[in-house]
């Protein structure tokens, strides 16, 4: 799928990532936790098991769209077809992927080990979207989720055992009603946790474990896993989920809900 003039403007435009000049883009990871936070919960409000299961996204900036730091975090694997090269390029150099590659056969040999064991890894196959889309149709390669962004066109559709429909845009996701039924059953709302320093935002993740329950996997994955994928700027936030008697026994700094 060749990047049209108008999507490559709504992308350089969107809250995600911005122009630096000529081919060159920068990821704004102020939004992207977020946004990441929210794929992830729309994952674990379907299954809390992912191990071993595949995801496939595809579209221009795709890789920007917090969907594979979400899916690695989940324990599943990540395929993202993505032509749009200096995206690619900003989400790799800042940890958001695991592998870039050129061809789909390459993406498939680098999952199919990590499948097999039970392991998250995320990979792009960098290049034309609907060859690598009729490459996977006739290889008959199933995935066990297709994610897809509403009003974003898919020429994957209908690709994957599972459909996930993303509320909003892909570069401003909104909470399904599915994710905030499963989140007000839990009693969680979204928070944003401030640090002046890099040293406080560990320092903030040290202390979330800290109170976390043993068996909450759900929320000391998020803790334990995002730094890997997004690295903050010294002085960020830990975008998480509390309950309001956490919030209040924490005594974590400016705790203001992003709702």
């Amino acid at each position: 799928m060749k990047t049209t003039g108008a999507l490559q403007r709504q992308r350089l435009q969107g809250p995600l990532v911005s122009g630096m000049g000529e081919g060159q883009v920068q990821v704004r990871t102020e939004e992207m936790q977020r946004q990441t936070l929210r794929i992830y919960g729309e994952l674990m409000a379907r299954r809390e098991i992912w191990a071993g299961r595949m995801v496939l996204a595809c579209g221009a900036a795709v890789s920007a769209t917090g969907l594979p730091a979400a899916v690695s975090i989940a324990g599943a694997t990540a395929l993202l077809l993505d032509p749009d090269a200096a995206v690619v390029k900003a989400v790799f150099r800042q940890g958001g992927v695991d592998f870039v590659v050129n061809t789909l056969n390459e993406a498939l040999r680098v999952l199919k080990n990590e499948i097999r064991k039970g392991r998250p890894l995320s990979v792009v196959s960098e290049g034309e979207v609907a060859p690598a889309v009729a490459e996977l149709r006739e290889r008959g390669v199933l995935p066990d989720m297709q994610v897809v962004f509403r009003g974003v066109e898919d020429p994957a559709e209908g690709l994957g055992r599972e459909v996930l429909e993303l509320e909003g845009s892909a570069d401003a996701v909104q909470p399904s009603e599915g994710l905030q039924r499963w989140l007000d059953q839990r009693g969680w709302s979204e928070v944003e946790l401030a640090a002046a320093t890099a040293a406080g935002l560990r320092e903030v993740d040290a202390r979330l474990l800290a109170m976390l329950p043993e068996g909450d996997k759900v929320r000391r994955a998020w803790v334990q896993r995002i730094a890997r994928y997004q690295r903050s700027a010294p002085g960020g936030a830990r975008v998480m989920w509390l309950t309001q008697a956490e919030r209040t026994a924490a005594g974590l700094p400016a705790a203001v809900g992003t709702d």
